[in-house]
């Protein structure tokens, strides 16, 4: 981290110490305990929107942490199950201390500790977001987001067409991003893009194990509030999906998500569900909750989503057979 990083990682821990008392991030007037970086992080919309929001924000970044600061954390926030409820921060400290057989003094030291670290992380997010590269995309957002996936080969198909809207002018180069679990091993080389139409396929990255960007480059400049259409089509072998998921978690502003899976009908998975504004950690694990989803007689499941939230997920999560898990 740079020194001005440094400096506002200090900030946002003075933030976070101040938001953890009585019931932390459960408040009811959440809105007005908010310093302006923890703000900047939950975004625009009403209190439930925000919550939602910084909620998920502290849930992803601190799964880079250890364990224990995890528990420190969603302890400190009245995140956890055990802790929801609590509207005293000492008595959350106090449960901290039983919980790891250890004094009040030495359960706030590490809640302390835990906080810094997240301080840090969560000071790095927000220079992301300032900062002019590609993760946060500057100058267009998305309208609209239409996939086929389809899982009945052994080569995994997703057909992408995507409709977005200039908000500069001059606009030239746009994103496109995928995600694929952590576990998946193997060589990124695997996954093959090409441009079906509206643009051409300038390069693509590969900044981490599961982080793929696709950077496209328009056939004209775009003005603000032009439209542009143009579609991906992105194949890999079914190795690459080692998780029983597709899911879109939007970097930008992202107003319609339309996601059409075909699962072989000879084959279909045990369970299938919606996923819907849900935290990493949270579809990480399969478990058939809610109003679960059935094919048609193809195979196919369609589900459309509206005005989703940056950094949640949205898309379906299915429980493979053997066969589907790639094993």
């Amino acid at each position: 981290m740079t020194a001005s990083g440094g400096e506002l990682a200090r900030h946002v821990a003075t933030e976070i110490h101040r938001l953890r008392k009585g019931r932390g991030l459960q408040a009811g007037d959440l809105d007005t305990r908010l310093g302006p970086l923890m703000r900047e992080l939950a975004g625009d919309g009403d209190t439930a929107a925000r919550r939602k929001l910084l909620t998920a924000e502290i849930d992803r970044l601190s799964g880079e942490l250890p364990d224990e600061f995890r528990t420190c954390i969603r302890t400190s926030l009245a995140l956890s199950a055990e802790t929801v409820n609590e509207p005293n921060f000492t008595a959350r400290v106090n449960w901290l201390a039983r919980r790891i057989d250890r004094e009040y003094r030495t359960a706030l030291r590490r809640i302390n500790e835990a906080e810094q670290r997240l301080a840090e992380l969560l000071g790095d997010e927000i220079e992301r977001r300032r900062g002019p590269g590609p993760a946060a995309p500057e100058g267009w957002y998305i309208r609209e987001l239409r996939t086929v996936l389809r899982l009945d080969a052994e080569t995994i198909e997703s057909e992408e067409d995507r409709r977005i809207v200039a908000t500069r002018e001059n606009l030239t180069e746009v994103m496109a991003w995928m995600d694929l679990p952590r576990d998946a091993d193997q060589p990124g080389a695997d996954l093959q893009a090409r441009m079906r139409y509206g643009g051409s396929l300038l390069r693509q990255e590969q900044p981490t194990r599961d982080h793929f960007k696709f950077m496209v480059q328009l056939p004209e400049p775009l003005m603000p509030d032009d439209e542009h259409r143009y579609g991906l089509m992105l194949r890999m072998p079914r190795h690459m999906l080692r998780l029983p998921h597709y899911l879109v978690v939007p970097e930008c502003k992202c107003e319609n998500f339309d996601l059409t899976i075909r699962f072989d009908p000879g084959r279909l998975p045990n369970w299938i569900r919606r996923v819907e504004g849900e935290t990493v950690r949270k579809f990480e694990n399969p478990q058939p909750v809610g109003d679960l989803l059935v094919p048609n007689a193809t195979g196919e499941i369609r589900q459309v989503f509206s005005n989703l939230s940056m950094y949640l997920g949205y898309g379906i999560q299915w429980a493979p057979t053997e066969w589907h898990a790639g094993k």
